[in-house]
């Protein structure tokens, strides 16, 4: 019979095992070019074009650019910008990005086509019935571009289940800057006939493309991307109303607009000038720059506003 007061043997006693090896966790995968990606479009493109640029005019001897130029020199900037919003989507937008860019190319370019048809034979009929036609063409400028820029939004959201004031943001942004670049390529085109601040040939190409290229993407995709958001913003059940918050932003846009196109040739008539030059344009140049400035500075504050809410939620 077994003692009951003898305790079995304690099992031998073994070095305890190591705890597992944590997982290495992977890092995520770096999206695109990353957050800079924009400036490094920017400066390939415009790389591009000034390398075409030069080769045109001094290797080959062209008289017209060629169509690698203006396509180049139209997407410089605005390649960059475009690169930056499809970037910066996130899924609850509900926006792909071939989406984005059917709305920069298509829409951009029906934008751009739609307010030629309209713009041309405004123009005509302005110049044959006063000397100062081309001033009032520029004035309704806002009103005829951003209601194309705006029938462009409109289409290209077709089946777009998120209609909000921050998808109205990105595709309004989307088509005015298409419009931007088609734009700048139409007058891009015309550049090298033409006698832009004391210059011609190759200076006017300079100064007309890069200038262009530098400030038209502050201005056009900025504007549409507003009063698409005042649309998108005023949907309810799919549908778009037409409310008077959505008629004020558009009428503040187009006046912008124009103010930014009159201004120089204004303040040139004003100082009593008989004809608006460079030089007395200056003054005018620097307001429109303001007005510029001053709708950028909009759109920052409620674009930032739209992100906390939408981080929020």
């Amino acid at each position: 019979m077994t003692d009951p007061t003898i305790q079995p043997p304690s099992p031998p006693a073994y070095p305890p095992y190591p705890p597992p090896p944590l997982a290495a966790v992977p890092k995520p995968p770096r999206k695109w070019l990353g957050p800079a990606g924009g400036w490094l479009v920017f400066v390939a493109m415009t790389a591009f074009w000034l390398f075409n640029v030069l080769f045109d005019q001094f290797a080959l001897h062209h008289v017209s650019l060629s169509p690698n130029s203006l396509i180049l020199g139209g997407l410089g900037m605005t390649g960059a910008l475009i690169y930056t919003l499809a970037y910066r989507l996130r899924p609850a937008e509900g926006i792909s990005v071939v989406r984005l860019l059917l709305a920069f190319f298509l829409g951009g370019l029906f934008a751009t086509e739609l307010a030629v048809m309209i713009e041309t034979p405004l123009v005509a009929f302005a110049f044959a019935s006063n000397p100062h036609g081309l001033l009032i063409a520029e004035s309704l400028a806002g009103v005829i571009e951003e209601l194309c820029k705006l029938a462009a939004v409109l289409i290209v959201a077709r089946g777009l289940t998120v209609k909000t004031a921050r998808t109205g943001l990105f595709l309004g942004g989307a088509v005015g800057l298409g419009f931007a670049a088609f734009e700048d390529m139409r007058y891009a085109a015309g550049s090298l006939t033409d006698t832009v601040l004391g210059h011609n040939g190759l200076g006017s190409v300079l100064s007309v493309t890069f200038g262009r290229d530098l400030f038209g993407p502050f201005e056009h995709p900025v504007l549409s991307a507003l009063l698409a958001a005042a649309v998108f913003a005023a949907t309810r059940n799919g549908r778009y109303r037409i409310t008077l918050k959505v008629v004020a932003v558009y009428l503040g846009v187009a006046v912008a607009h124009g103010l930014i196109d009159t201004l120089p040739g204004l303040l040139a008539l004003a100082s009593g000038a008989a004809r608006p030059t460079a030089v007395n344009q200056l003054p005018g140049v620097g307001l429109s720059i303001l007005v510029i400035l001053g709708t950028d500075i909009i759109w920052l504050i409620y674009s930032r506003r739209l992100k906390r809410e939408a981080l929020a939620t």
